[in-house]
C-alpha cells in the first residue's frame, strides 16, 4: 500500500509542477507549437476553445468520413443541434471517465450518467435515443442499454446530436440521434499518437489504481489513407466519499475492476477525383475480473426476505464468479461515395454495415412466489403458514447472457436544383436492417451460492430462455427537401415510409420452466403430488408481427437579425417496444401478433431561438411530444405496453460568455415534465423516463501558451411528483428523487513535447447516488457514487 501512495503522490506532485512549468515557459512552448504540422495541431494540441452547448452551423470536413449517409445535413436541420469536438471529449476523458459522463455533461437535455456499465433510463426529451457508431445504429429493438459502451473516448472526433427524429433516420430516434464519430485520417504523411493515463480514488487506495495506454499509426497519401487507434484501460474499483469500496451493480453491472480494449480501424481510397471507398472496423471488449460480491446479510436474507433485512450496500472480498460479466462488440461499415454520379452533379452514397454485440451481466437471484402463490392456490392450499414455507423456496439464481447481431444497407442521393428561383437540395434514398437476437439465461447452482452467501456463482448446466429468438426487418424510404426561402429563411421537409416485421421463434416462457422446475423438485414435489399438482410448463407458439407508417417533418429557420435565429421543427417517431424483453415475462398460450404487440407513434414540436451578441452566445428551446401508448416497467420489473396517452414537455437554455481572451464561463439548463393518462388523471412519469431538472456550469481560463484549467459543475433537481403519484396507479414502479450536485476541475498543460491532462472529479467528495441508482430496480441497487477521483494523462505526437 505505502508503494501505491507514495506513486499517486509524485503523479499528483508532476501534476502540479507540470501546471507551473507551462506558465513559466511560454516562449518554449509557443515555439514548438508554431513547428507542428496542421495534421499534429488537430489531434495533440490544448484546446482554448470552451466545450459549450451553444453551437453554429456543424461543418463536416471533406476528409472526415463518418459513414453517416447525409451527416453533413443534420447540421443544417431546423432542430436543436450540437456537435462535440475533439477537443471538448479529450478534456472531459482524463481518468476513469465514460463516454456516458462526458456526453451527460455536455448535452443539456441528454439524462445523467448512471455511473454503471448500462446507460439504461438516458432519454432525450423523455424519448428513446438511437445512438450511432460511424452512422451505423448501436440501439437496436433488442437493447442491452450498452450504447455507450462501445468505444473508448480516445478514438472519438467527434459526437453529433439531433433532438427528435427526422425522416432521414427512422424507426428508433423518438427522442434524437447521437452520431458517436470516430478519428479518421486528416491531411498527408504519417500520423504517430501515444497515450498513457492513470486514475485513482481520493485516498490512492491500491485497489482504485487504473491505467490507460493507446496508441495511434496511421498514414495519408494521395489516394489512399488509413489509420488505426488501439486503447487498453485497466479499471480499478470505486471508492465512495467514506473510503468504502462501491458494492457491485448486480443489475445492469459496473465498470469496476474491468479490462477493456477498443480498436478503431479505417482505410480508404480515392477511386477518382469524386469517387471514393471506406471501410471502418471497429471492436471493443471489456470483462470484469472482481475478487468482490455483494453482501446478501446473513443466510442470503436480503435476497429471500428484502422487506425485512435492507442491505448493508457493503462490498464482500473473497468473490468467485465462474463466468465474468462483459461487452463484446464489433462493426464493419462500408462506403461508396459519389460526388458527380453519372456526370449529373447529384451525390451518391452507398452504405453496408454489420454489427455484432455479445453481453453478460452478473448472476443474480429471481424469485417467483406470486406465480407459484397462484398455482398452489388453484389447487386448494389456503393456509398462509404453510404456503409462506413452500414460496420460500420459489427462488433461481440465473445469469443471463446475449447475442444481437445486425445488417444493414442504406442507399441515398442528393440532388441540388432550383424551384420557382429557390435553391433546393433533394435527400432521397432506402434502407434495410435486419436484427437477430436471442437472450439465455444460465442456471448457477443454488446449494453452491447458498453455502457462500451468494459470493461463489457456478454453472449447473440448466438453462433459461429470455424471450424468443427474433428477427427484425425494417425497411424504409425516405424524401427531404431544404429550400432557401430566402437569404434568411430556411425551411425543410420530409416524409418516410417505415415498415417493421418482426418474427419470434416457438419458445418456453421463464416463469413457466421455473414453475415445472419448483413443482417437480425434491424438497416440494411430495406436497405438490398431495394437491395433485403436476406442473408442466406450456409454450408460446412462433408468431410474426408487421405494422407500417408514413412519417412527416418539417421544419424551418429565420434570421431576424444578423446575430438571432428563431426556428421550429415537427417530426414524428415510430417504433415497437423490445419485443423479446416484452415477451419473457409473458405465460403459456400467449399469442404473438400485430394485436398484441403494437407499435408506438411519437409527435414531436419543438421551436427556439438561438443568437450570439458581442462575447455572448445564448440558446432557448422548448419542446413538446406525445404519444399513444405508454412502454413502463411495473414494481415486479416486468414490461408492458400500455394503451394510453402520453406527453412530454420541456424547456432547455445554454449560455457562454467571453469575458476576456483568457476568461470564459457559461452553462446550460434542461427542465422535463410529463405525464400519461391512467382512468383519466394525468399521472406524472418517473425519473426513469425524464431526466429531472439538471443544469451545468463552467468557468474556465485559458493561459497564453495554450493550457488552460477549467471548473465545472453538474446538477440534479430532487422531484418526488411521480411518487406520490403511484398511490393512483399499483402497477407504477415511481420512486423519488433527492437532488444533488458535483463540481471537478479539470486542466491541459501543454509541454515542450507533447500534452499532460489532468482531472479532479467530484471535488467536493459530495456523497450522492446518481439517479440511476435512486431510481431502478431494489435497495441491493441504492449504491453510492464515486467520491473524489483523480486521473492525470500524458499524449504525444511524434
Amino acid at each position: 500500500m505505502k508503494s501505491h501512495h507514495q506513486i499517486a503522490l509524485s503523479v499528483l506532485t508532476l501534476c502540479i509542477s507540470q501546471q507551473l512549468y507551462a506558465q513559466n515557459n511560454v516562449n518554449e512552448t509557443d515555439a514548438l507549437l508554431d513547428a507542428q504540422t496542421s495534421a499534429e495541431m488537430a489531434s495533440s494540441t490544448v484546446s482554448n476553445e470552451t466545450p459549450n452547448v451553444t453551437l453554429d452551423t456543424i461543418n463536416v470536413t471533406a476528409k472526415a468520413r463518418t459513414g453517416t449517409a447525409l451527416a453533413q445535413k443534420i447540421s443544417e436541420m431546423p432542430a436543436v443541434t450540437q456537435v462535440i469536438t475533439e477537443n471538448e471529449i479529450q478534456m472531459q476523458a482524463t481518468g476513469d471517465r465514460t463516454t456516458g459522463d462526458i456526453l451527460a455533461q455536455l448535452i443539456p437535455s441528454l439524462g445523467a450518467s448512471s455511473g454503471s456499465t448500462s446507460n439504461y433510463g438516458t432519454t432525450m426529451h423523455g424519448r428513446p435515443v438511437q445512438f450511432l457508431l460511424n452512422g451505423v445504429p448501436l440501439s437496436s429493438s433488442r437493447s442491452l442499454s450498452r450504447e455507450l459502451n462501445s468505444i473508448d473516448p480516445a478514438q472519438l472526433e467527434r459526437v453529433e446530436v439531433l433532438s427528435g427524429a427526422t425522416s432521414i433516420y427512422g424507426a428508433g430516434a423518438a427522442g434524437g440521434l447521437i452520431n458517436l464519430v470516430t478519428k479518421s485520417l486528416v491531411g498527408y504523411g504519417p500520423i504517430r499518437q501515444t497515450r498513457v493515463g492513470v486514475s485513482s480514488s481520493r485516498n490512492f487506495e491500491s485497489d482504485s489504481l487504473g491505467y490507460h495506454v493507446g496508441q495511434t499509426l496511421g498514414y495519408g497519401g494521395e489516394r489512399v489513407y488509413g489509420r488505426l487507434d488501439v486503447d487498453y484501460d485497466n479499471k480499478g474499483g470505486k471508492f465512495d466519499s467514506k473510503g468504502n469500496r462501491i458494492s457491485p451493480d448486480v443489475n445492469q453491472t459496473d465498470q469496476q475492476d474491468t479490462e477493456s480494449l477498443s480498436l478503431n480501424g479505417s482505410l480508404g481510397v480515392e477511386l477518382t477525383d469524386s469517387q471514393r471507398l471506406d471501410l471502418a472496423v471497429t471492436y471493443y471488449k471489456d470483462e470484469q475480473n472482481t475478487d468482490y460480491g455483494p453482501d446478501y446479510g446473513d443466510n442470503l436474507q436480503v435476497l429471500l426476505k428484502p422487506k425485512d433485512a435492507p442491505p448493508s450496500l457493503k462490498a464482500i472480498d473473497g468473490a468467485n464468479v465462474e463466468n465474468e460479466p462483459y461487452t463484446e462488440k464489433s462493426s464493419v461499415n462500408l462506403s461508396y461515395n459519389d460526388d458527380d454520379f453519372v456526370g449529373s452533379g447529384s451525390s451518391l452514397s452507398l452504405t453496408g454495415y454489420y454489427r455484432d454485440e455479445k453481453g453478460r451481466f452478473y448472476p443474480s437471484g429471481k424469485d417467483f412466489p406470486k406465480q407459484a402463490g397462484k398455482v398452489w392456490i388453484a389447487n386448494g392450499l389456503t393456509d398462509k403458514s404453510t404456503l409462506e414455507e413452500l414460496l420460500g423456496g420459489a427462488v433461481v439464481v440465473t445469469q443471463s447472457e446475449a447475442d444481437i447481431e445486425v445488417m444493414g444497407l442504406r442507399a441515398a442521393m442528393q440532388t441540388e436544383t432550383e424551384i420557382a428561383g429557390k435553391k433546393t437540395l433533394f435527400s432521397y434514398g432506402a434502407d434495410f436492417e435486419r436484427e437477430n437476437s436471442e437472450q439465455t439465461y444460465y442456471g448457477q447452482d443454488l446449494n453452491t451460492f447458498l453455502a457462500s452467501n451468494g459470493l461463489t456463482a457456478q454453472t449447473n448446466g440448466l438453462t433459461y430462455n429470455g424471450g424468443p429468438d427474433t428477427t427484425i426487418d425494417k425497411w424504409g424510404a425516405f424524401v427531404n427537401a431544404d429550400v432557401d426561402i430566402t437569404d434568411k429563411w430556411h425551411t425543410s421537409a420530409g416524409v418516410r415510409y417505415q415498415k417493421l416485421k418482426s418474427e419470434t421463434d416457438t419458445f418456453t416462457p421463464i416463469y413457466e420452466q421455473l414453475l415445472e422446475e419448483y413443482f417437480n423438485s425434491p424438497a416440494i414435489s411430495g406436497t405438490s403430488a398431495a394437491y395433485g399438482i403436476d406442473y408442466q410448463a406450456g409454450d408460446v407458439e412462433k408468431g410474426s408481427t408487421d405494422h407500417d407508417k408514413t412519417l412527416f417533418n418539417l421544419g424551418t429557420s429565420y434570421q431576424i437579425t444578423p446575430n438571432d435565429q428563431v426556428f421550429a421543427n415537427f417530426s414524428q417517431g415510430f417504433t415497437t417496444a423490445d419485443i423479446q424483453r416484452a415477451l419473457r415475462d409473458v405465460r403459456a398460450g400467449f399469442v404473438v401478433n400485430s394485436d398484441n404487440v403494437q407499435p408506438i407513434t411519437t409527435n414531436n414540436y419543438e421551436f427556439g431561438w438561438q443568437g450570439k451578441h458581442g462575447d455572448t452566445a445564448a440558446r432557448l428551446s422548448g419542446f413538446y411530444n406525445e404519444s399513444d401508448k405508454v412502454v413502463r416497467f411495473t414494481d415486479s420489473y416486468t414490461v408492458e405496453v400500455v394503451d394510453t396517452d402520453e406527453r412530454v414537455y420541456g424547456v432547455e437554455g445554454s449560455l457562454s460568455h467571453d469575458i476576456s481572451d483568457k476568461w470564459q464561463v457559461g452553462g446550460s439548463v434542461a427542465y422535463t415534465c410529463g405525464q400519461y393518462d391512467k382512468d383519466g388523471d394525468w399521472l406524472e412519469l418517473d425519473a426513469v423516463r425524464l431526466t429531472p431538472l439538471k443544469g451545468t456550469a463552467f468557468a474556465q481560463y485559458n493561459f497564453d501558451e495554450g493550457s488552460n484549467i477549467r471548473l465545472q459543475a453538474l446538477a440534479i433537481g430532487g422531484d418526488d411528483k411521480a411518487f406520490k403519484d403511484q398511490q393512483k396507479d399499483p402497477d407504477s414502479s415511481a420512486l423519488p428523487v433527492t437532488g444533488y450536485m458535483t463540481l471537478d476541475v479539470l486542466g491541459q498543460v501543454n509541454m515542450p513535447v507533447g500534452r499532460v491532462d489532468y482531472g479532479v472529479y467530484n471535488l467536493l467528495n459530495k456523497d450522492y447516488l446518481t439517479v440511476y441508482h435512486q431510481t431502478t430496480f431494489g435497495d441491493l441497487n441504492r449504491l453510492p457514487a464515486s467520491g473524489t477521483t483523480y486521473g492525470l494523462s500524458y499524449t504525444v505526437d511524434y
